[in-house]
């Protein structure tokens, strides 16, 4: 499904290619989402921002020149999204005035700094999300759950109290998804960032 960054964005430069276009969408769409929400933005907002940074993405792309030695494509897509984003608030500022004379809270404002540990934060939420996904299918019986209880702070022992298995078991499934994750995390990171 992922293509790697630079093939997939010379394949968009011509604008002719659907499908290419369609799986970076795919790819990053939902991320660009949840970092424009978690900048305080409401849920019909973000999802009309999402569209814009797409547009502006998408004409942006042309004049593009990926150099991996100066940046990954990640930063370039984070700045265009909080670019987007900044202005968009900016441009409600006025709005954010009249309400907050009217008596309702007004939105909290966020710093370049944390909007950028907010983007970073949840690049890692969702490339980690991906490769599970990703990984699922490889993986037979309960080696999964046990990952994912794991995650969720289950000890091994009760997690092989739950599951009915060994201990040694557990750890042994849990390490594999792990080892697995990592890797496939590692692959994401290089087709993606």
């Amino acid at each position: 499904m992922y293509s790697t960054r630079q093939t997939l964005i010379e394949r968009l430069r011509t604008k002719s290619d659907e499908d290419s276009w369609q799986t970076f969408t795919d790819t990053y769409q939902r991320y660009i989402y949840v970092v424009i929400r978690r900048m305080n933005i409401g849920h019909s907002e973000a999802e009309d921002l999402v569209q814009d940074v797409l547009i502006k993405i998408w004409n942006k792309l042309a004049s593009f020149n990926y150099d991996p030695g100066k940046a990954k494509f990640r930063i370039w897509l984070s700045a265009v999204i909080k670019n987007h984003v900044f202005n968009y608030v900016e441009s409600r500022k006025s709005y954010s005035n009249k309400i907050e004379k009217a008596g309702q809270e007004p939105q909290k404002a966020y710093t370049e700094d944390e909007i950028d540990a907010v983007m970073q934060k949840e690049w890692e939420i969702y490339i980690t999300n991906l490769a599970l996904e990703k990984i699922k299918g490889q993986f037979t019986g309960n080696a999964i759950e046990v990952f994912e209880m794991s995650l969720a702070g289950v000890s091994v022992g009760d997690i092989a109290e739950k599951l009915d298995i060994k201990e040694n078991t557990a750890y042994r499934l849990k390490n594999r998804v792990k080892s697995k994750i990592i890797e496939e995390i590692e692959q994401l990171r290089f087709e993606l960032e």
